[in-house]
């Protein structure tokens, strides 16, 4: 639609509907013409008029979803000055924090009473009550670390202690990381939130209190090593670390998703497993028992939406493990055609990665789509979408299962992505509507990550549509 035609919608509609807004046309028209650059683009502008960057952001990444045509460099042009502005103001949040916090301690160190001084009373006022998050004993903590493989014994542990010197000054809890050979895309000396040790080279149990070594065992050669105590004890614990982050990060996603697309956050966590088409979750991940909690504490009133993402770390808090050095970050889906490699990425980290069967002679394509629709059991002949869908494009592209197993790897569709059953069971599981898909030809490692224990949130009939045959470019 081109800029005259748009206007012409656009004066058609303040005539009939006099008492509505700008911000309301925009919307209304983004939801007649989904596919059309200039609705968003200025549904996007509309927004970072009103100070609603995040909104904003979201609104000119639908815009570069359509594809080339009008508006869509303005809307490039817009995103990208947006992200860099959204940037800066981070910084500039952030160096305050820092400076606030290093007047905080000066003050306390130069105006707090001596050590034998009792503190006036008088002198003391209240403070604003902080919700504080339900109080859950500190679980065992476990890392896995990539290490290189040909060094010695020795050099191995004399490395892994510096790296947790260096790495783990803020843990008050004994705690224990796990060596493994080297990761194909992955950096060493980093951890490895969600992978599967399948080989290890050493454990090492350490104390930041005293900063000892309290027990280890290293191994001349990578290997299974489950008859060992100290690997089993902690292969254990890290599958139930790796659980509730995974949980955590589900739900934190699927919150700041919700805002993303309808300006505000669901009243209770309960309402992100709806029935279709608002199924944003199957169900709400429960925490695990040894948690000793009955659901994951929501704390929808600390939301900031000036710091949306980050504040949603209060909103959702992690209970029981420390937050990981390298934030995590809303969950996105990356496909690289030429590997034909699916990976499900927080931030720098990992989730998951599947093998992909997508178009044939360049069918799937690349570009920035969202999640739009979930179903469970699409239904199609010989139920050839297989157990689950997700549509990402309103041209009948989605991530679907598969009645021919054989085909993932290959490119043989007329332009969906297939993956099997089991894999597109979990990615359901994760991901919520609005979920990023970023579909390219970058190489990502052909090696499989080594993906945890499998997250399945079964997925009910409310989420089925038995009534719509689906005509997929399957």
């Amino acid at each position: 639609m081109d800029k005259v035609s748009f206007l012409q919608e656009k004066s058609a509609f303040h005539m009939k509907y006099p008492d509505q807004s700008d911000l309301s046309f925009y919307r209304w028209f983004t939801e007649q013409h989904p596919d059309e650059a200039i609705g968003w683009y200025h549904l996007g502008r509309e927004r970072e008029a009103r100070g609603e960057s995040e909104l904003a952001l979201a609104a000119h990444r639908r815009a570069l979803r359509a594809g080339q045509g009008p508006f869509y460099d303005d809307a490039r042009e817009a995103y990208q000055t947006l992200l860099r502005a959204k940037r800066q103001q981070d910084m500039r949040k952030r160096m305050r924090l820092l400076l606030a916090s290093m007047l905080f301690f000066f003050f306390q160190f130069a105006y707090s009473p001596g050590l034998l001084t009792e503190p006036d009373q008088k002198a003391t006022s209240p403070q604003t009550a902080i919700p504080k998050p339900a109080a859950v004993p500190d679980r065992p903590h476990v890392e896995v670390i990539a290490v290189p493989s040909n060094l010695s014994i020795e050099e191995r542990a004399k490395q892994l202690r510096r790296y947790i010197e260096a790495r783990r000054p803020v843990l008050s809890q004994p705690f224990t990381v796990i060596a493994v050979p080297e990761v194909p895309g992955s950096p060493l000396f980093t951890p490895l939130l969600f992978y599967q040790p399948r080989e290890v080279l050493g454990v090492m149990q350490y104390n930041p209190v005293n900063r000892t070594v309290t027990n280890q065992k290293w191994f001349d050669r990578p290997g299974r090593y489950e008859q060992e105590p100290l690997v089993l004890a902690a292969r254990a614990t890290l599958e139930q670390e790796q659980m509730t982050l995974q949980h955590v990060l589900t739900l934190r996603n699927a919150l700041y998703r919700t805002y993303q697309q309808t300006g505000s956050l669901p009243a209770r966590l309960a309402d992100l497993a709806a029935a279709y088409p608002s199924n944003t979750l199957p169900q709400i991940p429960a925490p695990l028992t040894e948690l000793g909690l009955l659901s994951y504490e929501y704390r929808p009133g600390l939301f900031r939406p000036e710091t949306a993402w980050a504040s949603i770390r209060d909103v959702l808090p992690l209970p029981g493990y420390p937050e990981p050095l390298d934030a995590l970050e809303p969950l996105q889906i990356q496909l690289s055609q030429s590997t034909r490699t699916m990976r499900l990425v927080s931030g720098s980290h990992v989730v998951r990665s599947y093998p992909a069967g997508i178009g044939k002679n360049g069918s799937t394509p690349e570009g920035y789509y969202t999640i739009q629709q979930k179903i469970s059991r699409p239904r199609g002949h010989d139920n050839i979408y297989g157990t689950r869908g997700m549509v990402f494009s309103g041209d009948g592209y989605a991530i679907h299962g598969t009645n021919h197993p054989e085909s993932i790897g290959s490119e043989v569709s007329l332009g969906c992505i297939r993956l099997h059953n089991k894999d597109v069971e979990e990615l359901y599981s994760f991901v919520s509507l609005g979920t990023e898909v970023v579909i390219s030809n970058i190489a990502a490692p052909a090696k499989p990550w080594s993906n945890p224990a499998p997250f399945i949130l079964a997925a009910g009939p409310k989420e089925e549509t038995p009534t719509i045959t689906y005509n997929w470019l399957h």
